[in-house]
């Protein structure tokens, strides 16, 4: 194992349209609620990290991963490559992902989950299993606890790491919010490499 220093690093939502079901409410209410904490986000830091920036966050309130994606859609642009490695993902947030996959502004998606979200979670695996056979998603199961979540969008790789899944769950959570394509680069090999 080898430690380093950054600085070695850098050397080297629209409302639905016609008349939607329950389920289509549901997910743009809750795309909406995360625009909210989109403006809180923006509030907090002011803009994203710049290229070998780093905001370091921890959170009090129901804030987790999927904030950020909505957050880079907002003020980057369109995602062109969105992995993420989670240990659970809930339903809502994938029908989601889903949406604004469909919509274009997320272009490509891969993703690393803890295998025993077979068991734990059966429909969202199930709904996983769908998107995965239609070709949205990369989808690698494994022995899984980590939170990467790494965005190409704009000319710019972010990275976030930290303790909040992709669940509704998330209270007191910690983040690391970079924008640097060395790291990025290393933690997409990571976890693309993941089995």
């Amino acid at each position: 194992m080898k430690l380093f220093s950054l600085r070695e690093l850098s050397q080297a939502s629209q409302e639905p349209e016609g008349n939607p079901d329950k389920s289509e409410i549901l997910r743009t209410k809750f795309v909406q609620a995360h625009c909210e904490k989109v403006v809180s986000l923006k509030n907090l830091m002011g803009s994203y990290p710049m290229p070998g920036e780093a905001f370091f966050l921890f959170t009090l309130s129901s804030f987790n991963a999927f904030t950020f994606i909505v957050y880079i859609i907002k003020h980057v642009g369109t995602i062109d490559e969105l992995t993420f490695s989670t240990y659970s993902l809930n339903e809502r947030i994938l029908n989601s992902l889903v949406k604004w996959y469909d919509k274009g502004e997320i272009k490509q998606v891969n993703l690393s989950i803890s295998d025993s979200i077979r068991h734990r979670m059966p429909k969202v695996y199930d709904q996983i299993e769908i998107h995965r056979k239609e070709r949205r998603f990369g989808v690698r199961y494994c022995w899984n606890h980590s939170k990467v979540t790494l965005i190409s969008a704009g000319g710019h790789y972010f990275t976030i790491e930290g303790s909040g899944n992709f669940s509704e769950n998330a209270m007191h959570e910690q983040y690391l919010f970079m924008n640097d394509k060395t790291v990025y680069e290393f933690r997409r090999r990571c976890l693309l490499s993941l089995d």
